[in-house]
């Protein structure tokens, strides 16, 4: 890729659609800038935190003044396109319809979209990436899309720390838990897992809520004296890596846990991470908690003392984890998107 190519995603983040489109994207745009190139970030909807966070990883952010997936959100987009002269646009989110997306495409800039469902009637696009388990290629091939598509944990976005990881030293008893629901956890499981756990002595619990969490009192009076409350973590890594068991949902931080070798429990929020939860838990890789809507809040302490006392199935799941998610997805991606640029 040539120096100085520049890369604009459009991607948003807030409590009702949380924080992951965002934070893949910023892996995104951390291997893009490794090998050599410029990020802007488009936004409309942007908690502070990660505004600052994007501007940390010298991130421009340029704001998108206009309803989300609106024709004045894909005129925004275009006028910064025509300024930036983007070798690659961006384009991660469901609220950008197959309109929104053509008229990005008629621009002349290359667009990646990063997708989950493949339930759009049309993809205007140059690749589609869904990093899904089981993503299947047949599924845009059949609304007549002929171009690139990258599927499956091999193409996981996961930000920098994640790569190169090193072979995980399962302990006899696993009793470090950490809980960790996403960037907003709109139905605040975090606050009843917490106050499950905090009966349990015999744990050592760390709760973790996203720069989204909007239920923070809530959460300081669930949680027990015993437990560790951190809010909007900028060292995830190595709270994963000290963990031996982590609650969480599907989505990108279950494929960061994965990397690092933790067992996980698993809830799901959407029939896609049903799907995946279920298939990922056949494979004996994860245990699966069941959706979010149907919290239990009975099965958490059986569960994770189960996986706390067994030290073959976490010795087993480890390497099971890692051998899925190696952490070099957003390398790949940023391989392709040179390749059939020229960049």
């Amino acid at each position: 890729m040539a120096k100085q190519s520049k890369m604009l995603i459009r991607a948003d983040a807030s409590v009702a659609i949380g924080t992951g489109h965002l934070m893949r994207c910023l892996a995104l745009a951390q291997a893009w800038q490794d090998a050599g190139g410029e990020v802007t970030l488009a936004a409309a909807e942007l908690p502070d935190s990660l505004c600052a966070r994007f501007e940390e990883n010298k991130i421009s952010v340029r704001r998108v003044g206009a309803a989300p997936g609106s024709p004045e959100d894909a005129s925004c987009l275009l006028a910064y396109i025509s300024q930036l002269e983007p070798e690659w646009v961006v384009i991660d989110g469901d609220r950008f319809n197959c309109n929104y997306l053509q008229s990005i495409h008629a621009s002349g800039s290359c667009v990646l979209l990063i997708d989950d469902y493949a339930d759009r009637p049309s993809f205007s696009a140059d690749i589609i990436l869904n990093p899904n388990f089981a993503a299947n290629p047949e599924r845009y091939h059949s609304r007549g899309f002929r171009a690139t598509v990258l599927t499956g944990p091999r193409y996981a976005l996961l930000r920098r720390e994640f790569q190169h990881l090193l072979h995980r030293q399962v302990r006899e008893r696993g009793n470090k838990v950490l809980v960790t629901l996403g960037g907003s956890d709109p139905e605040d499981l975090t606050s009843q897992i917490a106050g499950t756990l905090a009966s349990c002595s015999d744990l050592e619990v760390t709760v973790v809520a996203g720069s989204a969490y909007a239920n923070k009192n809530r959460l300081i009076a669930q949680a027990g004296s015993q437990t560790k409350l951190i809010f909007d973590s900028h060292n995830m890594k190595e709270l994963m890596q000290q963990a031996e068991i982590a609650i969480t949902v599907a989505g990108g931080t279950l494929w960061e846990l994965l990397s690092l070798g933790c067992a996980v429990l698993s809830y799901a929020r959407t029939a896609g991470g049903a799907y995946l939860v279920t298939c990922l838990a056949r494979q004996g890789m994860i245990v699966d908690m069941g959706e979010v809507s149907r919290f239990d809040a009975g099965k958490i302490v059986p569960a994770v003392r189960g996986i706390a006392d067994s030290t073959s199935t976490r010795q087993r799941m480890a390497p099971q984890g890692q051998a899925l998610v190696d952490g070099l997805g957003a390398t790949r991606v940023v391989e392709m998107l040179g390749q059939l640029s020229g960049a």
